[in-house]
């Protein structure tokens, strides 16, 4: 039996039978969404979760382009786009793990090289997104996905740059870095300020 369990129906991260948070509700308190309409938001994340399916499975070569959606076709041109400009070269896919040190769960997105970008030397961790609606947060969300993987791979295939990497609607996309060195101990504190609520709350109010 595995160690490390998902339930993607109910997104739930199980570490020997164990409930543990994600990196997604670590960070939840930094975004509120309570203003958008339920039925615009249950939207967006079945398309976000589509896309993420899309270069999941165009990354492993096993994407059949002719039966995507035709909501989904710009994406795919953007996705396309960024592959062809950036000469990106996939390292790892959807990699899922769980961090032995902080005890939390997480699934990254994308992590590679982008040769064609000169200023970009080693590798970089990349994390797909319908928009950057989340904004700093995302860098929190990337570097403790960094910390992570960082942890688990050779130095070579390591990542020193994080991106947003938004498959636009119009076949263009944006690829917006994240570079505060103080993300992951920010992200630390939000794992912190979970524990706490935890412990005084309960997990049902935390």
């Amino acid at each position: 039996m595995d160690r490390l369990t998902f339930d993607e129906a109910a997104h739930v991260y199980r570490w020997d039978g164990r409930v543990v948070p994600n990196v997604t509700k670590i960070i939840a308190p930094l975004t509120d969404y309570s203003h958008i309409p339920p039925d615009v938001l249950l939207r967006a994340q079945e398309q976000g979760k589509a896309i993420h399916k899309m270069v999941e499975l165009d990354c492993q070569n096993r994407l059949n382009v002719a039966t995507l959606p035709d909501w989904m076709r710009p994406r795919y041109a953007a996705w396309c786009r960024f592959k062809e400009q950036t000469g990106f070269i996939c390292w790892d896919t959807e990699r899922r793990g769980y961090n032995e040190t902080y005890g939390y769960g997480y699934t990254l997105d994308l992590a590679g090289r982008l040769p064609y970008l000169k200023d970009i030397r080693g590798g970089a961790l990349l994390d797909v997104k319908r928009s950057l609606y989340a904004g700093a947060a995302i860098g929190l969300q990337l570097a403790a996905y960094e910390d992570c993987r960082n942890r688990e791979v050779p130095r070579d295939l390591s990542t020193s740059y994080r991106f947003a990497l938004v498959l636009n609607d119009n076949e263009q996309y944006r690829l917006e870095p994240f570079t505060d060195r103080d993300d992951h101990l920010a992200f630390l504190a939000c794992l912190q300020q979970l524990r706490w609520r935890e412990k005084h709350y309960g997990k049902r109010n935390a």
